[in-house]
């Protein structure tokens, strides 16, 4: 055979291969318009297909079993009856897009979702989860991306009668209502068990039990998320080495609630303006070897409270406007404060018992305190002098509720400082002993 037909032959292959290539292509992309079954639809799907759902309302539940990408176009609403999860993904590698979802069964035992993920490799994104029991749920599936959803808890639903179809489903299933002034029995915005290698970014979530409910969890991401107006911001058990980073959590009960983890690194954060009998910024139980870095905890009833907490890191955080800026308890040992902005709080720190081991100077760096008095003699920053952090009313508050309306009183203030400059014995107090005479980088 020549060159020349050899030539021939090869772009005739060529050219039959494209042509197959383009078929198989055009084959894997379908589209599903109102009035059809998209149950049927993503049914009928082989793995790999790409599900263009057009504009309208269709019925849930749904399940997916393939890895196929289910992408709607603009207002796209799949819509269940008040039972069982809207949308399940069961297989692996399934993908689902641009979708508005609602309706769900209130099930705290059955885990109805918005959109629950039982299946590996999961992607949701641009999903907007409306009124379900919990807003995604993750159960036993690893590598989830969630990004870029929007999350409306039952909290929302100030009248039912105004939301079609509500009205029957609280009826029929009454128990699991939890009217907004009461978020017991509902649902988490994202809720994740078991679910390692999880990325969870850039959401928006509201008016929910926990914004983000994490146990058994590990090697995840949670980056970039907002919520507000629910419970616990964050609320996190057993999960270890994961980064919680950029999340901006406000008017909830309470901002995070980080508990029985280990190395976790948490920086970048904006914790704000809860209020209530649990409103901390940050509530830390049983945690171990953790970063927080770069925070910010503003404006709370309490900005940190450490129980049970070892060897943790905090550095570069702002800790500002709290009426406690930082509750320390006995029981947490061993962790390292330094280049922290603390203050001014109406009390800088709260102490619920004997001062426990605690470092607030690492590498002849301690934490810039708002009524530290200044004596920088190297020109470094750093004073010459140790600044004690005197809790005046230690004890006293928990025994005698009322002596809260003493706390930044003006004759406290001035006998703390005082003190502070000569602690006596018997006294609750810590030292600082390289305190920051302005804020430094490093």
């Amino acid at each position: 055979m020549n060159v020349n037909r050899l030539i021939l032959l090869g772009g005739f292959v060529g050219i039959s291969f494209l042509f197959l290539a383009s078929v198989v292509a055009a084959q894997s992309v379908q589209h599903v318009q109102p009035g059809q079954n998209l149950q049927a639809a993503i049914d009928a799907a082989t793995d790999g297909s790409t599900l263009i759902v057009s504009s309208g309302s269709y019925d849930g539940p749904i399940v997916i079993k393939r890895a196929i990408t289910v992408r709607g176009e603009n207002d796209v609403k799949v819509v269940a009856p008040g039972h069982n999860s809207v949308l399940t993904l069961a297989g692996h590698g399934v993908t689902v897009e641009n979708l508005v979802v609602t309706g769900s069964g209130r099930d705290l035992g059955k885990e109805d979702a918005g959109v629950l993920i039982l299946g590996d490799n999961a992607r949701v994104i641009r999903v907007e989860s409306r009124l379900n029991l919990h807003g995604i749920y993750v159960r036993g599936a690893k590598n989830a991306l969630i990004e870029n959803c929007r999350i409306i808890g039952l909290a929302a639903l100030e009248k039912p009668a105004v939301v079609a179809g509500a009205q029957a489903m609280l009826e029929a299933d009454a128990m699991h209502y939890s009217s907004p002034s009461s978020q017991s029995l509902m649902g988490n915005g994202i809720h994740l068990w078991n679910a390692s290698g999880a990325i969870i970014a850039n959401n928006s979530i509201q008016q929910v039990r926990d914004g983000i409910y994490v146990a058994h969890t590990d090697n995840a991401i949670f980056r970039g998320n907002r919520i507000h107006d629910s419970r616990y911001g964050i609320h996190y058990m057993y999960s270890d080495d994961n980064l919680i980073q950029g999340n901006e959590l406000w008017h909830n009960v309470a901002g995070a609630a980080l508990m029985f983890s280990r190395n976790l690194m948490v920086r970048d954060n904006h914790l704000h303006d809860h209020s209530g009998f649990r409103a901390y910024g940050l509530l830390l139980q049983d945690l171990d070897n953790c970063t927080f870095r770069d925070n910010e905890v503003r404006s709370n009833l309490a900005g940190v409270r450490l129980q049970t907490c070892s060897s943790n890191v905090f550095e570069h955080n702002t800790i500002v406007g709290n009426l406690s800026g930082i509750i320390l308890d006995s029981s947490s040992q061993d962790n390292a404060f330094t280049l922290n902005r603390i203050g001014p709080n109406l009390r800088q720190i709260e102490l619920t018992g004997p001062p426990p081991p605690t470092e607030w100077s690492v590498n002849s760096k301690g934490n810039y305190w708002y009524n530290a008095l200044p004596l920088d003699l190297s020109g470094r920053g750093v004073s010459a002098w140790p600044h004690h952090e005197v809790d005046l009313m230690a004890g006293r508050s928990e025994k005698f509720p009322v002596s809260q309306l003493l706390i930044g009183s003006m004759g406290i203030k001035t006998l703390e400082w005082a003190l502070s400059q000569a602690p006596v014995p018997g006294m609750r107090y810590i030292t600082d002993t390289h305190p920051l005479t302005r804020e430094l980088s490093e």
